[in-house]
């Protein structure tokens, strides 16, 4: 089947919402772009307006490979499809200077919230740096690329209360895709809080540490625990009598300094969360 063909049925299944079907016609289009050296832009496939036009559209396939791969929950795919879509995000002949809003750099943003939801930090400070040196994308005044870089400096610096009201509030997401990582950045920030409060307390009330980490107040202790178990992968905190002990007190002494900081503005803000919870 020729390439225009598959496109264009591409296209179809994808405005359709029909990301699965997406993902099994997709590797025969690869194919096909391979065959038309339309994979990777080098400079021998891209000085004319013909070829330049041509790997527009190998790009926007592309694109939607790595949307539909998102949107199926095929991670692995994502990852793979972003990665054949940086020699194109990074060609000065496709993409030009101070590009905004666009979908290339909705994109790198999703690339950037998957980094983030996964606690790849390291891997998240590489690709920020490599897009801050592009000349191809304006970062300030990219509504996409902001959402995900105001999420981990509020998560470095410990602003939970701002974390929390910018994934409760999906109305105001950049796009549809970027909510597929909520819940999995929700479970990120009360990992770090759990950690910080593990690491400098003995015990605390079962109520006060149900508040600081953003659950219902309503829910019950047992629901609480097997939450915390099934999401953060506590095992050793031990509710009893509507207290949590902590089974760390062998570390504690040389952690306790270094947390202090953190775990202090957690509790100066039980109160104001009690109003959001």
């Amino acid at each position: 089947m020729a390439l225009p063909k598959l496109a264009g049925e591409l296209y179809q299944l994808y405005d359709q919402n029909k990301y699965d079907e997406c993902q099994r016609l997709l590797p025969a289009i690869k194919m096909e772009l391979i065959k038309h050296n339309l994979l990777v832009p080098v400079p021998s496939n891209s000085k004319t307006p013909d070829q330049l036009n041509d790997l527009k559209i190998s790009e926007r396939i592309l694109e939607i490979g790595a949307l539909s791969s998102l949107l199926s929950h095929n991670y692995a795919g994502f990852e793979n499809f972003f990665a054949s879509l940086r020699p194109f995000y990074t060609s000065t002949v496709l993409h030009g200077k101070s590009e905004t809003n666009s979908d290339a750099t909705k994109i790198i943003a999703l690339y950037l919230l998957y980094l983030l939801s996964q606690g790849l930090i390291s891997k998240f400070h590489v690709e920020l740096e490599t897009i801050y040196n592009s000349p191809s994308f304006n970062v300030d005044k990219d509504k996409y690329l902001n959402y995900p870089i105001d999420l981990e400096r509020n998560l470095m610096e410990g602003n939970y209360i701002k974390i929390w009201k910018l994934l409760q509030h999906e109305d105001s997401l950049p796009c549809k895709e970027f909510h597929l990582f909520t819940q999995t950045l929700i479970n990120t920030l009360r990992y770090e809080i759990a950690k910080s409060i593990e690491k400098s307390n003995d015990s605390i009330p079962v109520s006060n540490c149900r508040t600081l980490l953003y659950f219902p107040q309503e829910q019950s202790d047992r629901a609480f625990e097997e939450a915390l178990k099934q999401d953060l992968e506590v095992e050793d905190w031990e509710f009893k009598n509507g207290i949590i002990y902590f089974n760390n007190k062998a570390s504690q002494s040389a952690t306790t300094t270094d947390n202090t900081s953190v775990i202090s503005n957690v509790l100066n803000y039980a109160e104001q969360i009690e109003s959001i919870v």
